[in-house]
């Protein structure tokens, strides 16, 4: 692995998947390009909540500040799930404010423009059904990547 994308939320899961994308960072002295990203829709519902306590707040709450809220919290969850890595592990955080369709997409790109060579992310745990109805985020991303992908489930 030379760089790695790993999708990453302020969850349990995704710190332990974290410290595992670090500590295989860290052994093939590689790098980690972080990828938190927010949907459209849960924009437009924290513009919404903050609309109901000022208008004049939901003005200064724009794409800039939503992705510095994320650059933000993704460094401290990092620093704070690879403090326990033996080595160094370098990364670069790279907020995105998605449409929901379009998260695989997003990952897909991001990956591509940071010349990753391996993808990490949380899957959630569904039926068959639910697959057969939904389809899987992570099932995309295995699928339609040229690369390791690893998935740790919910």
């Amino acid at each position: 692995m030379n760089t790695g994308l790993v999708v990453v939320d302020d969850t349990d899961r995704h710190r332990s998947l974290l410290e595992t994308a670090g500590e295989l960072a860290a052994g093939a002295d590689a790098e980690l390009v972080l990828l938190p990203m927010t949907t459209t829709d849960e924009v437009d519902a924290e513009r919404e909540a903050i609309g109901q306590v000022s208008d004049a707040h939901v003005a200064a709450y724009g794409t800039d500040t939503i992705e510095n809220r994320l650059f933000y919290n993704t460094g401290q969850v990092a620093r704070e799930a690879l403090e326990t890595v033996e080595g160094e592990v370098d990364f670069t955080v790279v907020p995105k404010i998605v449409d929901a369709n379009t998260e695989a997409t997003a990952i897909l790109d991001a990956a591509e423009e940071h010349g990753c060579d391996h993808i990490f992310l949380v899957g959630r745990k569904r039926s068959r059904t639910g697959k057969a109805l939904f389809g899987s985020l992570a099932q995309t991303i295995m699928l339609t990547f040229d690369g390791q992908v690893t998935v740790e489930l919910e």
